[in-house]
């Protein structure tokens, strides 16, 4: 299995043999993730985007990633910002909830 060089799974391991030389799963281990500092809280408002808030704290709408690093209670990236209304599996934002930002450093030290 092949990543694109910078790739943020390049250097994940893949499942090994067992100790009778089988594998049994073909696929990458989990992605080793950062666990930066966080320095900052951000509310989230009406319209936020993690790529807006990665250009308005990092000026580079990649770093996305590192804010989700940062928030390590929240499975999946997306769920930073929306959740799903149980009624009517409605997408809705979680208006005024805390993010926590990391330093700026810790992100271009990430490879962002």
């Amino acid at each position: 299995m092949a990543f694109f060089k910078g790739s943020f799974y390049e250097t994940t391991p893949l499942f090994e043999a067992d100790e009778d030389g089988i594998l049994i799963f073909k696929g990458i281990r989990a992605r080793r993730r950062d666990t930066p500092d966080p320095i900052l809280e951000h509310s989230i408002e009406a319209g936020t985007r993690l790529d807006a808030l990665a250009q308005h704290y990092y000026a580079d709408t990649r770093a996305w990633r590192r804010i989700a690093d940062a928030n390590p209670d929240i499975l999946f990236a997306e769920d930073l910002i929306y959740h799903r209304a149980p009624e009517d599996n409605e997408r809705l934002e979680r208006l005024g909830e805390l993010r926590l930002i990391p330093a700026r450093r810790d992100a271009k030290r990430g490879g962002i």
